[in-house]
């Protein structure tokens, strides 16, 4: 069985964000932390370990790993989900 990796966007993203007591902070700081994940993989994106499948859609985005040595950390990335195919 082959795994897939995904992303979730707005699950992690929007989603999560207190829709009851949101403040600014509260998005600034949630972004601040989406943005840092997403980092470490653009990392593995720009070294050609890692890359977006065309799906023509972002939600979920699916990434493919290409270097099986970065997979683990593809897969602990609190943004990354994965699923059976």
């Amino acid at each position: 069985m082959l795994k897939t990796y995904v992303i979730w966007w707005h699950s992690k993203f929007i989603d999560e964000i207190n829709m009851q007591r949101t403040t600014i902070a509260d998005i600034v700081d949630k972004t601040n932390k989406t943005i840092k994940h997403l980092q470490e993989l653009q990392k593995f994106e720009t070294s050609g370990k890692i890359k977006v499948k065309t799906t023509g859609s972002l939600n979920p985005i699916y990434l493919e790993v290409i270097d099986p040595s970065v997979e683990s950390e593809v897969a602990s990335n609190p943004l990354v989900e994965d699923l059976y195919e």
